[in-house]
């Protein structure tokens, strides 16, 4: 067989020793080995000299956090860094369990809107009160594996701050299909699930279109339809394996038949409600249906506490929260019935005599959203007040809001070691999967976030990611490109060999520029050359990102000692060395 590497080199073009292994989507002749398919040069790592929380409360510091395989061979205070382990220096680093997201479409491809009826023009031949199940939302037979794929933006979004496995659910409206506990890495969708189908997902969410269910107490009533008919179904077909004898197989369908696990109490019914009267309205139907229930959004559970804490069942708190109103100042945000009020507050007994009072009415409905917001923003405390266990969901929220509602939350009385709970230990035990994740402990699921301080601090940045022992490198995004260090020190050209299984590649880095910044270009082993995006060095740590044209990206990062340095390459979950010389200062 041809030797493929040349046929590699060729096709990766400029970016063969840094991208042709990791990002880039090069398509290579049949002959040749998929440069996606290459592993990487080394799947241990060692996180040395980290502070590293093992669950909320409980710390280890100085320690070091080996992974290999996947999966997190050992944490302590003296364990050693076998040879072949790639080391992370990770001294003023902090180390957490990766985040569990508790109900999230993360990963998911909408699907294409509309039936086939729509698409054909037939929208008129559909019985409005009779249509077909897909069109009435009834979807209990779908898989959200179906729709999975792992270059869906929100994965890398979620991923970036932090969160690393997820209760993944298909889209859709009133039964949108079985979810799945979803790795938010992976090379390919397959790589993503870690458990089928932990859930049928459910909400009361009227059909599209003016067809039956369209209301919320159609889509009740629909609903205890389907539960009354799968197990008058479910029957016969019990009937039918105990006795066939003279008996016609009884019908089968797959919506039916998608409830059967439900009935029989093995499959919980995920219900996302965020209103208190929708709150209500789930918690009656389980009561009288009888299915397991785990129940998402929550967002007005502050008005529906009484109901929650005499529910079984486990329970997850939005992560998004009400904007903040135009014209109210902070100190506005306190309720009329407060003894200490502050200079402007909602007045519920406010009356305006005529349309010259209409800018006081206005103010005064202001007053009253700061105030209606205040019991939002206090949600997350009044769950802990209550001592009712729950972990987050990210549907409907914004990733880059995320970690400052974190704050308000904890602002407005959660306190951070509930909130840490509520991102780990929490949703690993309320979703069964303690046993392998939600906690830094020898044997469990390679899911850490590395931070450069405490998570919930505005200036911490998330460094690295890991999912499933996958490595993601955030580091030098962190940094924004600042340099802090004396930049004559890395300015010139370096001569670098990056380690790959394939063989060893050579090329140079050009590095130009002053303390107000530096730029340069990576100049591949054929002579061609691609920019180097955001560069930072602070005196000890050079790193810097290199983007493929064909999409993707690979990130640098080296340890600068005199006039050599080492350090990694690494993109798309896999990892290699580099190392390199200076062979040209400013002063040569």
């Amino acid at each position: 067989m041809m030797d493929p590497l040349p046929d590699v080199r060729r096709t990766a073009g400029a970016l063969v020793c840094l991208l042709a292994f990791l990002a880039a989507p090069v398509a290579a002749p049949v002959a040749a080995q998929s440069v996606d398919d290459l592993p990487p040069v080394t799947d241990t790592y060692a996180l040395t000299d980290a502070r590293v929380i093992q669950a909320p409360g409980q710390v280890l510091d100085p320690a070091t956090v080996l992974v290999r395989d996947g999966l997190i061979e050992a944490v302590g205070t003296d364990v050693s860094v076998p040879y072949d382990a790639r080391e992370i220096d990770a001294d003023s680093l902090v180390v957490y369990a990766g985040f569990i997201d508790g109900l999230s479409h993360a990963g998911v491809q909408r699907p294409e809107s509309g039936s086939d009826d729509e698409e054909d023009g037939n929208e008129a031949e559909v019985d409005p009160g009779d249509p077909p199940t897909d069109r009435s939302g009834i979807q209990p037979d779908r898989s959200v594996r179906s729709f999975l794929a792992p270059d869906e933006k929100t994965l890398e979004a979620l991923r970036k701050i932090g969160f690393t496995t997820g209760h993944v659910v298909p889209e859709g409206r009133m039964l949108p299909g079985s979810g799945a506990i979803v790795q938010y890495g992976g090379a390919s969708a397959g790589d993503l699930v870690l458990e089928p189908k932990p859930s049928l997902f459910a909400q009361i969410q009227p059909a599209d279109g003016y067809v039956y269910p369209a209301t919320d107490m159609a889509v009740i009533a629909t609903m205890r339809q389907l539960f009354r008919e799968a197990a008058r179904r479910q029957n016969l077909q019990e009937a039918y394996r105990e006795n066939p004898d003279g008996r016609r197989r009884p019908p089968r369908d797959p919506v039916h038949s998608a409830l059967f696990p439900v009935l029989d109490g093995s499959l919980p019914m995920a219900f996302y409600a965020d209103d208190a009267l929708s709150i209500h309205r789930v918690l009656t139907l389980q009561r009288e249906l009888g299915f397991p229930l785990l129940l998402a959004g929550l967002a007005e559970s502050h008005a529906a506490l009484e109901s929650l804490e005499t529910a079984d069942a486990p329970l997850f708190l939005t992560l998004d929260l009400p904007e903040e109103p135009a014209r109210s100042a902070e100190s506005d945000t306190i309720a009329a019935d407060t003894t200490d009020r502050p200079s402007r507050f909602y007045d519920p007994d406010l009356r305006t005599a005529s349309y010259r009072d209409v800018s006081a009415e206005a103010e005064n409905l202001e007053l009253r959203h700061a105030a209606e917001r205040k019991k939002y923003l206090r949600t997350a405390a009044l769950l802990e007040e209550a001592d009712l266990p729950f972990g987050f969901t990210t549907r409907e929220a914004d990733a880059g809001d995320i970690r400052s509602h974190l704050r308000t939350m904890i602002e407005e009385g959660l306190s951070a070691e509930a909130a840490l709970a509520a991102l780990t230990t929490r949703p690993a035990s309320l979703l069964g999967l303690d046993r392998r994740l939600g906690t830094v402990e020898d044997g469990k699921i390679a899911n850490l976030v590395v931070t450069d301080g405490s998570y919930f601090d505005e200036d911490t940045s998330v460094r690295y990611v890991f999912v499933d022992g996958r490595l993601y490198d955030y580091a030098s995004e962190s940094e924004e490109g600042e340099v802090t260090g004396e930049a004559s020190a890395v300015v010139g050209t370096w001569s670098y060999t990056l380690e790959t299984s394939q063989g060893d590649f050579s090329g140079t880095i050009e590095i130009e520029g002053d303390a107000s910044g530096l730029s340069g270009t990576f100049v591949g082993p054929q002579g061609d050359e691609q920019d180097l995006q955001s560069v930072s060095w602070d005196g000890t740590t050079l790193s810097f990102s290199v983007d493929s044209p064909q999409g993707g990206s690979a990130t640098v990062s080296v340890t600068v000692e005199g006039e050599s340095f080492d350090g990694s390459v690494s993109g798309s979950g896999q990892s290699f060395s580099i190392s390199g010389e200076r062979t040209r200062s400013p002063d040569r």
